[in-house]
């Protein structure tokens, strides 16, 4: 039906009919009516509603986020420096033990179901700006233990990520880095890369969705350095990477491994390896892009160098000399007997080096030798 009886200053031809056409001419806008209802009713029941308990779809899109603003430096470094917690309590102790405030707070969500990855208020709520001033890192994985990255890939996931990105709003960090997929290229992360393509398309849409919730947050890449081609195939590293579009930062976890640096020759040849730091870094330049360094530390496996001090002065003086391009870094402090035993403080795993990272990194830097 017309919204008006009145068309250019004068009345609609129906409304100058004789009664019993008028009549004659609403019946089939009447059945025209009860069809269209019984068509949305047919809609609303059948099996292309959304199953219950899956959250709606966002509608994707390509646009890039801004580019992400560099955090607030507290720290007095020079540039962001970070460190890995459960709780701010965590992240305190560390600030306490170097002398200065801790700029970035690395966090990892628990990965058994959705709700535990998506909308659980542990890590996310812990970290609010009250609670920690500084900036958040969220490590994530594409999706829970159950899951496959072909249904990633179809979209089955995109409404979960939506809600992934309105915990963060609403706990005052759509601004967060997050991590999604980080170390793809490791074997150990029951989320590594099967087909390049389909993992990247996986990778597109969950950017996408948090992004259509949380339109400032920062979305990181973050491969495992010294691993050159991914998991069960000969495919370079490189080819997992999704695009500019759907990068805000290119990041790498670079630990004491593969193989250890424990002379300057070693350093060049795990720094310029195709998955190196060094390399890595000139990807990020040339792609317009911060980089990250999340993870790093020294380690007692995979032929880790162990009590290093010369690696803690590399990164040092690594981060020293890009600090145009780095985001922000973060000591990983790790004391378990099955992990990388990196630990510097609480407890002291490496005095050597936790001696070298005070002088290098704590209050009073430069101060040692």
């Amino acid at each position: 039906m017309r919204k008006s009886g009145l068309v250019a200053g004068r009345r609609d031809k129906a409304a100058v009919l004789p009664t019993s056409q008028r009549a004659h001419r609403r019946v089939p806008m009447l059945l025209l009516i009860v069809a269209l209802a019984l068509l949305l009713g047919i809609e609303a029941c059948s099996g292309r509603s959304k199953p219950a308990g899956r959250p709606a779809t966002p509608v994707p899109s390509a646009t890039a986020s801004a580019a992400p603003s560099p955090p607030a430096v507290r720290s007095g470094l020079g540039w962001a420096s970070g460190a890995n917690g459960n709780y701010p309590a965590d992240i305190n102790a560390w600030a306490t033990w170097t002398g200065r405030p801790v700029d970035v707070a690395v966090v990892f969500t628990t990965r058994k179901d959705w709700p535990s990855i998506t909308t659980a208020p542990w890590p996310v709520g812990a970290f609010t700006p009250a609670q920690f001033p500084g900036q958040l890192s969220v490590a994530q994985p594409l999706y829970p233990e159950n899951g496959d990255e072909q249904a990633c890939a179809r979209g089955d996931y995109d409404g979960y990520w939506a809600q992934f990105g309105s915990t963060l709003t609403r706990y005052h960090r759509g601004d967060a880095y997050v991590r999604l997929g980080w170390e793809f290229n490791g074997s150990w992360m029951y989320w590594h890369v099967r087909d390049p393509q389909t993992w990247k398309s996986c990778f597109v849409r969950a950017a996408t969705a948090i992004r259509s919730t949380a339109p400032h947050v920062k979305i990181e890449w973050t491969l495992s350095a010294h691993t050159d081609t991914l998991p069960g195939s000969k495919n370079d590293v490189w080819a997992a990477y999704p695009g500019d579009a759907y990068v805000d930062v290119v990041g790498i976890d670079d630990y004491d491994i593969y193989p250890a640096a424990k002379t300057q020759e070693a350093w060049d040849k795990q720094c310029h390896q195709p998955s190196g730091l060094c390399t890595v870094t000139d990807f990020a330049r040339a792609h317009h892009k911060k980089l990250a360094v999340p993870e790093w530390g020294l380690s007692y496996s995979n032929g880790g160098g162990g009590d290093n001090p010369f690696y803690i002065e590399k990164m040092h003086e690594f981060f020293t000399q890009n600090t145009d391009v780095l985001a922000y870094e973060a000591y990983f402090n790790n004391s378990e007997a099955d992990n990388v035993r990196s630990s510097l403080n609480n407890p002291n795993l490496n005095p050597n080096s936790s001696r070298r990272y005070l002088e290098l990194f704590g209050r009073n830097r430069g101060t040692g030798g």
